[in-house]
C-alpha cells in the first residue's frame, strides 16, 4: 500500500522529537509499568514511582529541545560538496584492520571457536580472545561511518557489482561476526541501522511523493526481525546449554529475553541511584569518548575521575549477566538534576542533526543515521556521549572539512523536494 505525501515530509521517524514522543516514551512507560507491577523475573527491585518520573522528565527534556532547536535555529540551504570515492577505500581498510586485531585471538584459536559453536565453551571463553590495543580495535567502528557515507557519495543507485558495494558487504559480514561471537549486539544495530535510513531516504523515495505503509511504521515494524534476529543470536550461545530446560519454548525465550534487556537496564540505573546517590559519581559516562580518545585519552582520566561505582554496584547488588546501565539515571548519578540541563544538550544535538538531515548537509545526513541509534538504544544503554560515536563522527568530521571539494549544485533547502536527481552532492559541514 502506498499513500502520497509531501515531497519535503520524511519519515515521523527521523525525527528525533517524534521518535522519542511516539515510540521511546511509550516504551518507557511500559517497561515502568511492569517494573511497577508484580515482577517476578528480577530478584531485586530498585525502582519506584520516583525514578519513574526523573526518567519521564529526562525523556521529554530531550524531545523539547530538539523540537525547540529546530523551531527557534532553522536552516536553509548550505554550499555542496562532493567527496571522492576513494575516502571510502581508507574506510574500509581503517575498519578490517580494527577487525583484524578484535579478531586476532580468535584466528589463532580456531578451536576454541568451534568449542563455541558446538556448545562445550561459552561466551566468556570467546570473549578472552578478544585483541584490544587502544587506538586501533576502535577503527572497527569506522564501518559505522562508512555505511551513510557510502550513500552520501553515491546517492542514486549504482547498477552492477562495484568494489565499495563488495566492501559494504563485507563490513555487514564482519560486523555479524562480531555480534555472534563477542556477544555485541549493539555492534551490528549500529550498522544496520543507519543503513536502513539512509536506504529510506536515497533509495525508497518515490518522485510522486509516495511511501510505503512498512516503512511509515518504521521501528514498530523492526519488532519482528528483531525477536527473529534475536532467536538465531542466542540459540547457541545460551538456548541449547541452558533456557531450553527452563521455557516452553524459544519464543517465549526470546520475548521474555528482550523485555528483560530493558527493563533490568532500567531498574540497574534505579539502583546505582539508590546505593550510590545522586550527583555523587565521576562524569564517566558523559566524558567516556574523552578518556577512550586514541593515544592521549588516558591522560585527561584524572580530570574526569577514574571511580567506577557502576562497577561496584553492579558486582555487588546487580546482576552481571545484564549489565546494561541505561541511558537515563547515570547522568542523574553524575550531575544530579543538573542531568536535565545534559538532557537538553542532547537534544539540541539531535535536533541539529536532523535539520542538517533535512537540509542536505552531506555531514549532518551521515551524522543523523550515526546519533539516532544512540537514541533508539537510550532505554538500555548511554551510548550517545561513548568513544564508540566519536569515532565515526570524527572521521566523518574529517571527511567533510578535509576532503569536501566543493560543489556546483545547491542543495534543496526544508521547503523544497528532498532529491533533486541522480549523483546530486550533498552540503558539507558549516
Amino acid at each position: 500500500m502506498r499513500y502520497a505525501r509531501t515531497l519535503n515530509d520524511g519519515y515521523w521517524w527521523e525525527d528525533p522529537a517524534r521518535l522519542l514522543l511516539w515510540f521511546i516514551i511509550p516504551l518507557y512507560a511500559l517497561v515502568c509499568v511492569e517494573l511497577l507491577g508484580d515482577q517476578k523475573s528480577i530478584d531485586r527491585i530498585y525502582f519506584n514511582s520516583h525514578y519513574a518520573i526523573a526518567g519521564a522528565l529526562f525523556l521529554f527534556m530531550m524531545a523539547a529541545a530538539a523540537a525547540g532547536e529546530r523551531v527557534l535555529a532553522p536552516r536553509g540551504a548550505e554550499p555542496a560538496v562532493t567527496i571522492s570515492p576513494l575516502v571510502l577505500d581508507a574506510l574500509f581498510w581503517l575498519a578490517c584492520l580494527g577487525y583484524l586485531v578484535m579478531m586476532g585471538g580468535v584466528i589463532a584459536k580456531p578451536a576454541v571457536l568451534m568449542s563455541f559453536l558446538s556448545g562445550s565453551a561459552s561466551t566468556y571463553d570467546v570473549l578472552e580472545l578478544k585483541g584490544r590495543v587502544a587506538g586501533i580495535s576502535t577503527l572497527t567502528q569506522a564501518s559505522v561511518a562508512y555505511v551513510p557515507l557510502y550513500f552520501v557519495v553515491f546517492p542514486a543507485a549504482v547498477r552492477g557489482i562495484t568494489r565499495y558495494k563488495a566492501y559494504l558487504a563485507v563490513l555487514f559480514v564482519l560486523t555479524l561476526l562480531r555480534s555472534f561471537i563477542f556477544a555485541e549486539r549493539l555492534a551490528l544495530l549500529e550498522v544496520v541501522l543507519p543503513w536502513a535510513l539512509m536506504v529510506a531516504r536515497f533509495r525508497l523515495r518515490s518522485a510522486d511523493g509516495s511511501r510505503s505503509l512498512l516503512m511509515t511504521l518504521g521501528p514498530f515494524a523492526a519488532i519482528p526481525p528483531l525477536i527473529g534476529f534475536f532467536i538465531v543470536n542466542e540459540y547457541n550461545r545460551s538456548w541449547e546449554t541452558y533456557y531450553v530446560n527452563i521455557y516452553d519454548n524459544i519464543f517465549d525465550f526470546a520475548l521474555e529475553r528482550l523485555g528483560l534487556y530493558y527493563s533490568t537496564a532500567i531498574n540497574n540505573g534505579a539502583g546505582l541511584l539508590t546505593i550510590m546517590g545522586w550527583g555523587t559519581g565521576d562524569p564517566t559516562f558523559t566524558f567516556d569518548w574523552l578518556v577512550k580518545f586514541p593515544v592521549i585519552g588516558e591522560s585527561f582520566r584524572p580530570f574526569v575521575g577514574r571511580g567506577d561505582g557502576y562497577g561496584t554496584f553492579l558486582n555487588t547488588f546487580g546482576d552481571p549477566e545484564f549489565n546494561n546501565p541505561s541511558g537515563l539515571y547515570v547522568h542523574f548519578y553524575e550531575w544530579g538534576w543538573f542531568a536535565l540541563l545534559e538532557a537538553a544538550l542532547m537534544g539540541w544535538l539531535l535536533g541539529r542533526s536532523y535539520a542538517g538531515w533535512r537540509t542536505g548537509n552531506g555531514f549532518w545526513c551521515c551524522a543523523h543515521a550515526v546519533l539516532l541509534v544512540s537514541l533508539m538504544e537510550i532505554l538500555r544503554v548511554p551510548n550517545l556521549f561513548s568513544g564508540r560515536n566519536f569515532v565515526p563522527l570524527a572521521l566523518l568530521w574529517l571527511v567533510f572539512r578535509c576532503l569536501g571539494r566543493p560543489a556546483r549544485h545547491v542543495v534543496p533547502s526544508a521547503s523544497q523536494p528532498l532529491y533533486g536527481g541522480p549523483n546530486r552532492p550533498l552540503a558539507g559541514p558549516r
